[in-house]
């Protein structure tokens, strides 16, 4: 039950962090703005961290390679190319793509971490999906996925969805030697580094652009650093400790959820039936999958 409401909050915070981007975007460059909320959160998790350099040790060599990989395979691609991809796309393209995450978390973590698809975990895909589908009928049916202009910020959110996939699957490996902090306090600053080189190359003149923010603008910045990058993800490493990847990424299906949600209170967008009802099998294809399943497990596991 634990992990179940921890997956719960973990998507509500992530979903504002696509909000939070697009108010930011308006005044400043993409780089930036995934640069800045990404350091702020690098800032206010080191504190928790407990850093040393023992991880630069010859025998902590692996550890240090698996903290690059994350860092520059999955945390780097799947924040800046998504800022960069709904610049390019429609919103219905991005939020159709957005649905091949837990795909590509199942597929990573059976890859990586040997992880296996049991009935109940295909039945609870089934169920999450359909929620979905039924949420998403409008974006789905206004998708232009296939169309050439759009090919390019298609791609872009593609390759968001994979490196969110590859960062959601491949940390456990990183979190069976290192606290999930310490985790995301490296892996981020490998991601800060790589912004900041692109930042300079692609985008020098955002820089001057920060005195002149607007106080809402930095506001939906800190709120996502804070909530959507820093504690989201400690919530998340900490799930995933005890809970296998292929059962956590489920929980992903609440984003569009949670995105309609927030579309309701901030925007005063009509909450439907549809909403409710999709919303539903996915909170039960969660609960199943979670709760369901790691009870029936500890039954069996007292049987034997």
């Amino acid at each position: 039950m634990l992990a179940f409401g921890a997956l719960i909050a973990v998507n509500a915070m992530w979903a504002f962090q696509f909000a939070g981007a697009r108010i930011a975007t308006e005044e400043l460059g993409a780089v930036l703005v995934t640069l800045l909320p990404l350091a702020l959160a690098t800032l206010l998790v080191v504190p928790f961290a407990k850093l040393n350099l023992e991880i630069f040790r010859k025998e902590n060599r692996p550890v240090l390679i698996d903290l690059i990989l994350l860092g520059t395979l999955g945390v780097l691609p799947a924040q800046v190319c998504l800022v960069f991809g709904v610049e390019r796309t429609l919103a219905s393209n991005a939020s159709v793509l957005a649905l091949t995450v837990p795909v590509f978390t199942a597929i990573s973590a059976s890859f990586f971490l040997h992880e296996h698809m049991t009935k109940l975990r295909w039945l609870s895909f089934l169920i999450a999906i359909l929620g979905v589908c039924i949420i998403s009928a409008k974006d789905i049916h206004q998708a232009r996925l296939f169309q050439l202009e759009y090919m390019a910020g298609n791609l872009l959110v593609l390759a968001s969805c994979a490196g969110s996939a590859f960062n959601n699957s491949y940390s456990r490996r990183a979190l069976s030697r290192l606290s999930p902090a310490q985790v995301l306090v490296w892996t981020f600053l490998v991601a800060d580094v790589e912004l900041a080189v692109l930042c300079e190359i692609m985008q020098p003149a955002s820089w001057g652009q920060l005195p002149h923010l607007q106080p809402y603008v930095w506001w939906s910045l800190i709120l996502v650093a804070v909530f959507s990058l820093g504690i989201s993800m400690l919530l998340y490493f900490a799930v995933i400790q005890s809970v296998e990847v292929m059962r956590a990424a489920l929980s992903i299906y609440l984003l569009p959820v949670f995105g309609v949600i927030f579309s309701a209170v901030l925007l005063k967008e009509q909450l439907t039936a549809s909403l409710i009802a999709g919303g539903l099998l996915i909170f039960i294809s969660c609960f199943l999958v979670t709760v369901y399943e790691e009870r029936s497990r500890m039954k069996q596991a007292g049987a034997h």
